[in-house]
């Protein structure tokens, strides 16, 4: 981890600057004597957490913590205050400062205090790190994985349908045939399926298809018939009439959208289509 000492006394910057940082996990210790350094050294470096005086002249260690707020740096706030500012450092923790220290300073406060913002640190930005793992299984091509987490809980009949459907999408399947393989009548799947998902069998399938055809897409060399065809579209008007239903534009047109693309799962894509009816 790297920290930012920003104080404009040269004492206890210094004093600070010669702890033991290593023993804590810090790997590195920047220095500035203002805010307005501190914020010049945040552009050019990559730090973790900042300990800064909260009143600086120019910029305060205050203002400091806001543009690292408003920036949305990954990064933790300590304040340094004397007592009579106590209240101001405590309205300063609601505006999401870390922390923050009294003067006169204690090394082993400090490095406590520096140690249980490092912790905090390291937890969020693993609990972070799942969720985004977890949104890109969401969004990924993984069909059988978004059934399961989409409609978790109906019906294991319908739930064993829906993933025969994410498996064989790119063959010619209707609604009839899989009435027939499943030895129901037409009506009662069809009855079946929009009960237990919300959705018809038709939305269910082009929407699979779609979501599949857009990861397709990712590579340009492949040609839209192609891409059509894998997806389980015959028709490549078609397929692009119902493409453009749910991402607005056609397959070639999204091909080279490569900047302004959206994340697609299968729960918008069925939103989509539900919306353009």
């Amino acid at each position: 981890m790297k920290l930012l000492i920003a104080d404009d006394e040269i004492t206890i910057r210094k004093g600070m600057l010669s702890l033991p940082w290593n023993e804590i996990g810090i790997e590195k210790v920047y220095e500035a004597e203002n805010g307005l350094q501190a914020k010049e050294l945040l552009i050019k470096e990559a730090v973790d957490i900042i300990i800064s005086d909260i009143r600086m002249p120019g910029f305060t260690g205050l203002e400091l913590a806001e543009y690292v707020k408003e920036c949305g740096i990954d990064c933790a706030v300590i304040l340094l205050t004397g007592f009579s500012e106590f209240e101001y450092a405590q309205q300063a923790i609601k505006n999401q400062v870390a922390d923050y220290m009294l003067k006169p300073l204690m090394p082993k406060d400090i490095l406590e205090t520096v140690s249980r913002a490092a912790g905090r640190l390291k937890r969020n930005r693993y609990q972070e790190n799942i969720v985004r793992q977890h949104e890109a299984e969401m969004n990924g091509p993984n069909l059988e994985r978004q059934i399961s987490h989409y409609f978790h809980g109906i019906n294991a009949q319908v739930s064993e349908i829906l993933n025969d459907m994410a498996q064989s999408f790119s063959q010619d399947i209707t609604l009839n045939s899989f009435a027939e393989k499943y030895h129901f009548s037409i009506s009662y799947l069809s009855r079946l399926i929009k009960r237990e998902t919300g959705y018809g069998f038709s939305d269910l399938l082009n929407s699979i298809r779609i979501l599949h055809a857009i990861n397709l897409l990712e590579d340009t060399s492949v040609r839209i018939g192609d891409i059509s065809e894998q997806s389980g579209f015959q028709d490549v008007r078609y397929f692009s009439q119902i493409f453009k239903k749910v991402v607005g534009c056609t397959p070639r047109e999204y091909k080279r959208s490569r900047d302004t693309r959206q994340t697609y799962n299968l729960k918008l894509v069925l939103e989509l289509l539900q919306e353009k009816k």
